[in-house]
């Protein structure tokens, strides 16, 4: 395991390194960017399958969706609730209007 991070740490740093060099030009660089895009997805697909085939996951679907909701609805609640909070407190400008065209 510790060789798999290692070496991964090691192609970054080649990567890096022929990056900062200059010894990739535009048409490699479109390639790998295309190369990336499939790799994430295939990723991505082996992660869902992998996670749709447990299951203990499939059987608590539905608290695990009701915690999500419950986490983004409170999450987003406290970050609006912060920002007005926020600028009432600290901005002082009566040209913000916060959307409003008077």
């Amino acid at each position: 395991m510790a060789f798999r991070i290692l070496l991964y740490f090691g192609l970054l740093a080649v990567g890096w390194i022929l990056s900062s060099k200059g010894l990739i030009n535009k048409k490699i660089s479109g390639k790998i960017s295309h190369l990336q895009t499939v790799v994430l997805f295939g990723l991505i697909f082996v992660m869902g399958v992998s996670v749709g085939m447990d299951e203990q996951v499939f059987s608590s679907i539905g608290k695990i969706g009701f915690t999500a909701a419950a986490f983004a609805v409170t999450t987003s609640g406290f970050s609006i609730l912060l920002v007005y909070v926020a600028r009432k407190k600290f901005f002082k400008d009566e040209k913000i209007t916060g959307g409003r065209h008077d």
